[in-house]
């Protein structure tokens, strides 16, 4: 008597399962465990390899090749003076009389603070009778030690004829720490603020900060 065979769909529907269920678990504990390859001209490479001649390109956790952008360093370092980064004011302090002893400039104050370095300087200038100033630009330049400032004024904006002095000040973005401080006037003399620094803040002549050690020090 012959038998016929009936396959058994219940167990071919459960051995598929079983086998779709495993490829997907497999999947996923390779992905979890960042085990995917990348493929980049024809050539299979492991998650974190980098492509020979492209020392930037890497093989990520996600299988694709990917390159990092080369950034620029961004640095205040000049041979020249510019105004970039440069928030200049100029305000009107009062009129020179013979009562007024005063050198023809000086440092006012240097400080570091949230956004930069700001200084001031307070030097004479020519101002109207109303107490307007000239048109005034600064600039600076800073070789990564020291920091140079310069003004240049234009007298023949407007009727200025009597002698003034003027507050300058310069706020340099991103620059903190500095060993010097110098301020060259129009007709090229020079003079240097009285500073010290101490853990990237600049501090004046006077000024009391504690050190390393816990002491009290003051910049002299």
């Amino acid at each position: 008597m012959n038998r016929k065979w009936h396959p058994n769909w219940l167990v071919f529907f459960t051995i598929a399962l079983f086998i779709s269920a495993l490829a997907t678990f497999i999947t996923t504990f390779r992905d979890q465990l960042g085990l995917k390859k990348c493929v980049y001209g024809g050539i299979e490479y492991s998650v974190g390899q980098s492509i020979p001649n492209e020392p930037r390109c890497f093989c990520n956790e996600k299988g694709e090749v990917v390159c990092e952008e080369i950034e620029t360093e961004s640095t205040l370092e000049t041979t020249e003076y510019v105004n970039e980064d440069l928030e200049f004011s100029s305000n009107f302090l009062n009129f020179v009389d013979i009562d007024i002893n005063f050198e023809s400039m000086r440092f006012g104050a240097v400080s570091t603070v949230e956004k930069g370095l700001r200084v001031v300087v307070e030097r004479l200038s020519i101002c109207s009778e109303d107490e307007e100033l000239p048109p005034q630009i600064g600039y600076y330049m800073f070789d990564g030690q020291q920091l140079h400032l310069t003004t240049t004024t234009n007298l023949l904006a407007g009727d200025y004829g009597k002698e003034c002095i003027v507050s300058n000040t310069f706020l340099i973005y991103g620059l903190s720490e500095v060993s010097k401080v110098l301020y060259i006037s129009e007709d090229n003399r020079i003079i240097e603020a009285d500073i010290c620094v101490f853990n990237g803040k600049v501090f004046n002549k006077g000024d009391a900060f504690v050190d390393g050690d816990g002491e009290v020090v003051v910049c002299e």
